[in-house]
């Protein structure tokens, strides 16, 4: 099915089709009640005909056959239309989809918008072989185009091909999709051993592992990840890896982490547990409200009700426990995170697998979460916001369960350096303990009234690249947002407020499970942080966000808005 990228014209790229039996795995359950109606009716049907002109088994059985087999012919006739009307292709610069046949519908998503990239095998899709792509762009509200269903190798070409033509770099032969996945062009001694790797003046040591793009980062982001025993920033005006005698190795995705098995059932159990424990604890309270009503009215038939009503509770609540151990089970089973060129991707899943690749760039908001039972354990759950997931897309958590370590080492691909010493200390901290002089603006003594369990712990602070918001008391929340990140800021006065003579903020991204508002804080100190984010918001998108992250011209037209940025704060100086 996949064919090697070019840069013709879209009109000289043929149309794709997906695999002819997707429409039937599209649409299996329909088919299966459909299935079951028509064997009903035809039951019913055949014993009519059979009382009524007195036909033989042999003969019921044939008119019966010859009905399942004409239905079949319609229903897969209709499949065939669906099947030759769903088509798409992929152009240097978009992904088309057209489908449909009474209603025509046709999608078109610019691959400059691209956020994420999908792929998910639902388990009647892995009885045949078969995998769903789903491209996620930044468009409102239709943000996804997914194609269904595809053979897992072609939906992994695919996915690489898409990646590709995003990243810009087309004119760069050493990462085409369409040659050996493995790098033969990677750089490395014949024993698989890494070797030195030039990066302008600097070079990094056999003993440190190579960041798959970090000449990009180096250049782009100025971010050393941790790892790296030697910086990766160039000297002024010097853009790596991007002359005629030099190639640019392409590197096969390097694993991050993987998460325990035995973690992952802990971590369900833990889960699981609590869901049971906040359906008990609704019970015991409609349980002695009901005892109480009882008791006032004198009414001997309420004990036997709530007996009965209480064992049939009491199915429930393991029902719901066990159900959402399961859940949990199978949604981060084999959870992997790996990094290539082409960004992070995560997979993950049991009876159901998905791989989300998310490029450089992508993500809006980062989320470190404890609930109250992880913090028994030391573990910790990384959540994102990246434009065209939402709000409950399950794929916005790029870390279910793991330890503080693990969260260092998610950081350290998902979010720029922090810019300060000590960064690692700094979120731990951040996380762990609370103090006057942790770094933190706090809620003011007087408006903790509002707040009375988290108004000490919540505030916030600033670094060179982050903006960090801390929460919650019982369970842990910091978040942290690039400061190119933020498309708005606002600050307003609640009630509350009003009440304590504070102010609130709220700094806004595209939907997802980061909260990124501040509430009642001291006027003056709140006011400052939002001129000082309008400010370093607007050079920092000027400098940092990339559509093409891999584009030459992109790379060499950094120092000139470089410098733009920087004259731009000096003039506003």
């Amino acid at each position: 099915m996949s064919q090697p990228v070019t840069q013709e014209h879209s009109s000289d790229i043929p149309w794709r089709r997906v695999h002819p039996i997707s429409p039937f795995v599209r649409s299996w359950s329909v088919l299966l009640i459909f299935g079951y109606i028509l064997t009903n009716l035809s039951f019913q049907t055949l014993r009519n005909i059979v009382e009524s002109f007195q036909l033989s088994i042999g003969q019921a059985s044939l008119i019966f056959l010859g009905v399942v087999f004409v239905a079949l012919l319609i229903a897969a006739g209709l499949y065939t239309i669906a099947w030759r009307f769903y088509q798409f292709r992929i152009t240097s610069d978009a992904v088309e989809l057209h489908a449909g046949v009474i209603f025509r519908r046709r999608r078109y998503m610019r691959l400059d918008r691209l956020q994420a990239v999908d792929i998910d095998r639902p388990l009647f899709a892995r009885l045949f072989g078969l995998s769903k792509l789903s491209l996620h762009a930044a468009d409102g509200s239709e943000a996804t185009l997914a194609l269904e269903y595809l053979k897992a190798t072609d939906a992994e070409q695919l996915r690489r091909e898409i990646l590709y033509l995003a990243s810009g770099a087309q004119d760069d032969p050493q990462l085409d999709p369409t040659t050996d996945a493995t790098g033969a062009d990677t750089a490395g001694s014949p024993d698989g051993t890494p070797i030195a790797v030039s990066a302008g003046n600097d070079t990094m040591h056999p003993s440190a592992p190579h960041y798959p793009y970090a000449e990009y980062l180096g250049a782009y982001l100025q971010h050393n990840p941790r790892g790296l025993t030697e910086a990766v920033s160039q000297p002024p005006g010097v853009i790596p890896g991007h002359t005629a005698a030099t190639k640019r190795p392409k590197n096969p995705p390097r694993e991050l982490l993987r998460i325990p098995l035995s973690r992952v059932i802990g971590a369900g159990a833990v889960t699981g547990l609590g869901a049971g424990f906040a359906s008990a604890m609704w019970a015991l309270i409609v349980g002695g409200v009901v005892l109480w009503l009882s008791a006032q009215n004198d009414d001997s038939q309420a004990l036997p009700i709530l007996i009965g009503g209480g064992i049939g509770f009491l199915v429930i609540v393991v029902f719901i426990t066990i159900v959402t151990a399961f859940a949990q089970v199978n949604s981060n089973y084999n959870f992997t995170a790996k990094m290539s060129d082409s960004g992070v991707r995560v997979l993950s899943g049991l009876l159901s697998t998905s791989s989300h690749t998310i490029p450089p760039g992508r993500i809006q908001a980062i989320q470190i979460y404890q609930p109250i039972a992880y913090r028994i354990f030391g573990w910790y759950r990384i959540q994102v916001t990246v434009a065209g997931y939402g709000l409950t897309d399950s794929s916005t958590t790029v870390l279910p369960v793991g330890k503080f370590n693990d969260v260092l080492l998610m950081l350290s691909v998902l979010a720029p350096d922090a810019g300060v010493e000590g960064a690692d200390e700094l979120i731990y901290n951040a996380l762990k303990y609370t103090s006057d002089d942790d770094g933190f603006t706090h809620v003011p003594s007087r408006a903790r009234f509002w707040q009375p369990v988290a108004g000490r712990r919540h505030g916030y602070m600033t670094t060179p690249t982050l903006l960090l918001i801390r929460y919650a008391k019982l369970r842990r929340i910091l978040a942290m947002i690039p400061h190119e990140r933020i498309q708005q800021s606002t600050v307003h006065q609640s009630l509350s407020d009003k009440l304590s003579g504070t102010v609130s903020a709220s700094f806004s991204t595209p939907p997802g499970p980061v909260r990124v508002n501040i509430s009642n804080h001291e006027p003056e100190a709140l006011i400052q942080l939002f001129f000082y984010e309008a400010e370093i918001a607007a050079h920092a998108r000027r400098i940092k966000d990339k559509n093409q992250w891999m584009a030459d011209e992109e790379l060499e037209n950094f120092e000139k808005t470089a410098v733009k940025a920087k004259a731009a704060g000096g003039d506003r100086a």
